[in-house]
């Protein structure tokens, strides 16, 4: 029982710090395209378009910490999409494309990540079915 509490809040903490993401997306895209030394103007419209994604990813989240076996897909691709993610990051910080403050995103996500997997790790049995 006391698993499934902190599945809960995982997913609860994942969907918190994607939907908080999506907002400084939306509202201070500046902030985010500094950090990645990026000046160019037009370049807000493509952070506030990735809001979009993160905004679903965050959402796709809340549904896992509601009901961790109906939506266990969600899980699945975000640890997939998570692990992603940081690849990309690592390997502009690797070469020296972005500093390291402009990384620490990418290793909370990749973080995430981990414990996503171990948490369907633990709950590989269950399935969609077994909530019924």
């Amino acid at each position: 029982m006391k698993r499934l509490s902190y599945d809960k809040a995982l997913f609860a903490a994942a969907a918190v710090w994607n939907l908080g993401a999506a907002v400084t997306l939306i509202i201070r895209p500046e902030t985010f395209l500094a950090r990645l030394g990026i000046a160019d103007p037009a370049a807000r419209w493509l952070a506030r378009s990735l809001a979009s994604s993160v905004t679903s990813w965050g959402i796709s989240y809340a549904l896992v910490a509601v009901n961790a076996r109906r939506f266990r897909l969600f899980a699945q691709l975000g640890a997939f999409s998570k692990t992603l993610f940081a690849a990309v990051y690592a390997a502009a910080f690797v070469a020296g494309q972005i500093s390291f403050v402009a990384f620490i995103p990418a290793l909370i996500d990749l973080l995430f990540a981990l414990l996503f997997v171990e948490s369907l790790w633990r709950t590989r049995g269950l399935t969609p079915m077994d909530s019924k």
